[in-house]
């Protein structure tokens, strides 16, 4: 097997990867939905900064919504589109840009907001890591055959 073909292999395992947790995180997320009862902690959980507002909603916070919704269309898109990784570059640029955006908007507001303290244990180091992941495996950085 070339380089080539081990790369873009392993860009396939990227896509799938990445495209097969968005979407299992989505579906916990929709099956104990942390984000809708925001600040009730069980007494055992570490507090990691302040409870997070009351929604208008009676907890349902629709950036909760917007963002699942997002990461599973991404989702499904990065396993489709791992059956040719070649052709499907966008995903891999999307998903580069999208998430750096998406965590250096989220490392001020997370030293801003009391509040937000706990966005740099979980979101911000999983979209760094995606960012890497889809930059390090992108089908475009392959090595020369």
């Amino acid at each position: 097997m070339s380089t080539l073909e081990r790369h873009l292999r392993q860009s396939t395992l990227v896509m799938r990867l990445i495209g097969w947790t968005c979407l299992a995180l989505g579906l916990v997320a929709v099956l104990y939905p942390p984000g809708f009862f925001w600040g009730v902690l069980p007494e055992d959980m570490p507090h990691l900064g302040p409870a997070h507002p009351d929604s208008p909603y009676d907890g349902l916070h629709p950036y909760l919504f917007m963002l699942l919704a997002l990461y599973a269309g991404f989702g499904i898109c990065l396993v489709r589109g791992a059956r040719a990784p070649q052709r499907n570059v966008a995903l891999f640029d999307f998903g580069i840009v999208g998430n750096l955006l998406h965590g250096l908007v989220m490392v001020p507001q997370a030293f801003v907001y009391p509040n937000e303290h706990a966005h740099l244990w979980a979101d911000v180091p999983a979209v760094f890591l995606i960012v890497w992941m889809l930059w390090r495996w992108h089908p475009d950085r392959a090595p020369a055959a």
